[in-house]
């Protein structure tokens, strides 16, 4: 285990807990939590809440994210902490934000989808830059939900994937591994168990899908600075729509 964590492992697990455009929620909304473990060890916990919204006369989801890291080890420290928002319409994601700081170093980005290309401005301790990725060059985001389109166990997927922390597109592998249910405070959530792997990741994740929208139960997964359990603790009905963007 490396002395501190990269924010790259932990921007896995925060975008990862996405509502995939294809099946917006239609109940009013979940909040759920969740415990971070790295060698058997507890350094961090989130709470994400998805809640229905309107867009442009359209269904859509508005998605919130804290995520809290602090641990002083033998053998690491890390303290880290991030806030992400995110739009999800029918087509898919349509305007991102996260704030994050990582051992003192704070980083920034706004984008939003606008006619057909996804602007970003970044900010990443003081150094600003902007970057634009047209529609046409990628088929999901890191906060659509690409396994969920998968039709059976067994089924191979490879997608253009937008990770809207670095704004760069990456090509990501899916293998449906198996379906099996997980238990979550008296509560029976059926899943389906998916290996994805990309250039800097690599990752099991346990994903149910329902009539609330697509929730990740469980992730297990591994990037270039070590390894990391993440499972959700209790899930419930948020109070409803989150304040507009």
């Amino acid at each position: 285990m490396p002395k501190k964590f990269s924010a790259a492992v932990f921007c896995l697990l925060v975008s990862s807990f996405l509502v995939c455009h294809a099946e917006l929620p239609r109940s009013p909304g979940r909040t759920m939590r969740y415990r971070v473990t790295s060698r058997g060890l507890g350094v961090g916990e989130m709470r994400t809440v998805i809640a229905p919204t309107r867009h442009a006369g359209g269904r859509a989801v508005r998605f919130e994210s804290n995520l809290d890291i602090a641990a002083n080890l033998l053998f690491f420290k890390v303290n880290q902490s991030s806030r992400e928002d995110a739009l999800i319409g029918e087509g898919g994601t349509l305007s991102y934000q996260r704030k994050s700081q990582d051992n003192g170093k704070r980083s920034e980005v706004d984008a939003v989808l606008d006619d057909g290309v996804f602007r970003f401005k970044l900010n990443d301790s003081g150094v600003e830059r902007s970057v634009a990725v047209p529609r046409s060059n990628y088929d999901f985001t890191t906060m659509d939900c690409p396994e969920t389109t998968m039709k059976r166990e067994g089924e191979r997927m490879e997608v253009r994937l937008l990770n809207l922390e670095y704004a760069k597109v990456v090509t990501r592998k899916f293998h449906w591994i198996k379906s099996e249910d997980q238990e979550i405070g008296g509560k029976r959530l059926h899943c389906r168990v998916v290996d994805f792997e990309d250039a800097e990741n690599s990752c099991r994740r346990w994903v149910s899908c329902g009539p609330g929208g697509v929730v990740i139960v469980r992730q297990d997964g591994k990037g270039k600075h070590g390894s990391y359990s993440l499972r959700m603790v209790s899930l419930a009905d948020a109070p409803g729509a989150l304040p507009p963007l």
